[in-house]
């Protein structure tokens, strides 16, 4: 297949869909462009700021009701630039009619007006094909492909083996199929039990190989509620999605939720992801604010650093293995604040008037100061600036078991500071009860992203920090 055919076949990803941002930046600068090659100058008319102002707001109105911006539903390439076709010329007509009502087309160039749009489209369409080229290339080459698994022994999961490997284009790749226990013929649950076992084993066992499993595919009838209801529940502790392969009568209820995939109606049953749009704004921020603050504090690290040798022996930097984005190990780093390192089967979190932490140690730790190292995990695409804190993995084994939902704060990255730290539950978790509420906020801060909830923890954060208080 030519990489034509196959740019044309590909359903971009959240992060490439969610275009809003772009296509809004796109259109200000074409017509902004045009303006000054036009007339030289970059100041505005009251007609023509009317109608700039005007096509941005048009834009993003019937763009996003042309489903240009959705993420929950699949779309390919070929279909996006239709409807973006189609999207821009209704805009094209609003603002003609808008000019016409309100008698500013007397003031306003039919040249510069007409070349703005039609540059203007043809940056917005190219954009897309840019993101789908790169998308067929990496995915020819075996990347930005999502590992799934299959269970169920219905017509739909056959369906659904022949459709993926019919269609390679879809990003999709499965691992595993899991097509025997699913109909318990003995009477008890232990057959279907072990199913389940098998395909959590399964999960665990490429996670830990650094191969994740994204999603698992669940192709049982509808009215075999309880049984997907175990399923899920079981999966709580692993992170990946639970998505359900509805047959002809579950179609009826989740029409509308459904994502195609390759002519294949798909509902992610345990969908908790940020918006394609929020991971493309992280990752940007990540790299721009996690190098500026190296460059900034890094005198300060310096000074730090030589402070941890003056008092004794030992490593400036501490470093334990944690549990990244999908449960991937990762190894963060953090300024040395203990006369100990433990990084082994036996971690003990830091109490209060803990003898292992050192003089140096306990005012870092006051100011949260230790955690600066963590900007360079950020600059490597490890971890967030926002986000869940990560744990050790002994503690993450710990709770995975005892926690629904453990495991789903692994969907995004970790950060060096979260919604539940400056909600007072960071520190020593001696209980049950506090990691239950620590992931408590972990998960609301996935499920209720905003740019302004990032900036609003990064500024709490900064305050706790100065004050000091209930750090140890």
């Amino acid at each position: 297949m030519s990489l034509a055919s196959w740019m044309f076949k590909q359903r971009l990803p959240a992060s490439a869909r969610s275009f809003s941002g772009t296509d809004m930046l796109i259109i200000l600068v074409s017509f902004v462009a045009v303006h000054w090659l036009y007339l030289h100058t970059l100041e505005f008319s009251t007609a023509r700021s009317i109608i700039l102002f005007s096509v941005l707001g048009f834009s993003y109105v019937i763009f996003a009701g042309f489903g240009l911006y959705r993420s929950s539903t699949s779309q390919f390439l070929h279909q996006l630039i239709v409807r973006l076709t189609i999207a821009w010329f209704i805009v094209a007509l609003m603002l003609s009619l808008l000019a016409f009502l309100t008698k500013i087309a007397v003031d306003v160039s039919r040249v510069w007006f007409t070349t703005s749009m039609i540059l203007a489209y043809v940056l917005l369409v190219g954009i897309r094909l840019v993101s789908g080229a790169m998308l067929a290339i990496a995915r020819m080459g075996g990347k930005s492909v999502q590992s799934i698994v299959v269970i169920g022994d219905s017509d739909q999961i056959e369906h659904a083996i022949d459709r993926l490997q019919e269609n390679p284009w879809t990003g999709y790749r499965i691992v595993k199929v899991f097509a025997d226990g699913w109909r318990d013929t003995e009477g008890s649950t232990a057959q279907v039990d072990k199913a389940i076992s098998q395909v959590h084993a399964f999960i665990e066992a490429q996670r830990q190989s650094d191969n994740p499993v994204a999603e698992v595919w669940v192709g049982l009838p509808l009215s075999e509620q309880l049984l997907i209801q175990k399923v899920l529940g079981r999966l709580q502790d692993a992170s990946v999605d639970v998505c359900l392969l509805p047959d002809a009568f579950g179609m009826q209820f989740f029409s509308g939720a459904a994502t195609n995939v390759a002519e294949l109606p798909v509902v992610n049953i345990s969908d908790i992801h940020l918006p394609g749009s929020a991971e493309l704004f992280k990752r940007m921020f990540d790299r721009v604010a996690s190098l500026m603050a190296i460059v900034l504090l890094l005198p300060l690290m310096c000074i730090i650093a030589i402070a941890i040798k003056i008092e004794g022996r030992g490593p400036i930097l501490f470093r334990q293995h944690r549990y990244g984005m999908d449960g991937r190990e990762i190894e963060v780093w953090k300024f040395r604040s203990m006369s100990v390192q433990e990084n082994s089967s036996e971690v003990r979190q830091a109490t209060r008037n803990d003898a292992r932490v050192t003089r140096v140690g306990a005012f870092l730790r006051r100011n949260s100061l230790d955690e600066l190292p963590q900007f360079f995990n950020v600059l490597q695409g490890r971890m967030s600036i926002v986000g869940p804190r990560p744990h050790a993995v002994l503690h993450n084994e710990e709770y995975r078991s005892q926690i629904n939902g453990y495991m789903l704060r692994h969907k995004i990255k970790p950060g060096i500071t979260g919604w539940a730290q400056v909600n007072g539950w960071r520190g020593e978790t001696d209980t049950l009860g506090k990691m239950e509420e620590r992931v408590r906020y972990d998960l609301e801060y996935i499920q209720n992203w905003s740019a302004w909830l990032d900036v609003k923890i990064i500024l709490m954060t900064i305050v706790q920090s100065v004050s000091g208080k209930d750090v140890y």
